[in-house]
């Protein structure tokens, strides 16, 4: 999708423009009219940004809620409908949150790898959206405990805006480490 005032490629879930900030939300009502000038103006194969690979979270990012599943019933079951203490409720709120929180970002978090951007997105409420360009890859560090090297998980961290960002529970960390080292000769793979 394309800015209808200045012509540069945007997000089609954008609502405001991150060139020109015009808003977009009215030219979202007309798809045609956007469609129309999209197919006027020819479009080189080098200026379409398409998915060369997609980050995949690995099944141990869930050990942990399915870990405390069981022991919330347990609690549930035996204390808290016994005890109903103010405490008891905290203890309550803490064990859904460490349930819900790992599962939420789980669905949430992901790296996409296209042939110009890295774009990456973390978090669940409020998640930070950063676009790396493929020259500056190497920024993201790729890392493996002993744990992961058994199961082939890893885990990807980055610095942006002086904000350290972390993105654990890779699966097979070692083609991000690949793609990382050789981003040209990626893309020209995938061609």
């Amino acid at each position: 999708m394309f800015c209808p005032n200045c012509g540069k490629e945007i997000k089609e879930t954008d609502n405001f423009c991150r060139y020109c900030g015009s808003d977009l939300r009215a030219e979202i009502q007309q798809p045609k009219i956007v469609e129309v000038i999209k197919e006027e103006i020819p479009v080189k194969s080098d200026e379409e940004e398409y998915v060369l690979y997609d980050v995949q979270k690995h099944y141990m990012a869930l050990v942990l809620p399915i870990f405390l599943i069981p022991l919330f019933f347990i609690y549930f079951w035996n204390i808290f409908l016994n005890t109903h203490s103010f405490f008891s409720w905290i203890v309550v709120f803490a064990i859904v949150g460490m349930i819900i929180y790992p599962i939420a970002r789980y669905k949430s978090d992901s790296i996409v790898i296209t042939n110009k951007f890295a774009h990456i997105k973390i978090g669940v409420l409020n998640p930070e959206e950063i676009d790396i360009p493929l020259e500056k890859l190497d920024v993201i560090e790729v890392s493996q405990t002993s744990l992961g090297r058994i199961f082939d998980y890893g885990q990807a961290a980055f610095n942006s805006n002086s904000e350290r960002f972390d993105f654990g529970y890779i699966k097979n960390p070692e083609d991000l480490q690949y793609i990382i080292d050789n981003p040209q000769k990626f893309v020209d793979e995938n061609l």
